[in-house]
């Protein structure tokens, strides 16, 4: 028997919850600033949403969680195009 679907979402939304928690909490631990300086949307929108869940708007804090995932790649995609060490060390060398 398939789950319902108020049931599904419910729990996709718990599940998304707990990853920005997780995210939220790893931020400041990351490698050193480097993400929030050069892609500053990501963790604004990941303490926007961690306020929101504490608010307890979830919706809210999906579409948050959402948009910081929409800044991150595109940060990383920018990253990756001119080389950089947030976008796994870059593709280009300094030859060309």
């Amino acid at each position: 028997m398939l789950p319902s679907l108020p049931v599904a979402k419910h729990a996709m939304t718990l599940g998304l919850m707990a990853l920005v928690s997780v995210g939220v909490a790893a931020s400041p631990s990351l490698a050193d600033a480097s993400i929030a300086a050069r892609c500053p949307a990501y963790p604004s929108h990941l303490r926007v949403a961690r306020a929101y869940l504490a608010e307890g708007k979830r919706a809210a804090a999906l579409v948050e969680l959402r948009l910081a995932d929409d800044a991150l790649r595109s940060c990383l995609r920018d990253e990756a195009a001119g080389g950089s060490v947030i976008a796994g060390h870059g593709g280009r060398n300094a030859s060309g």
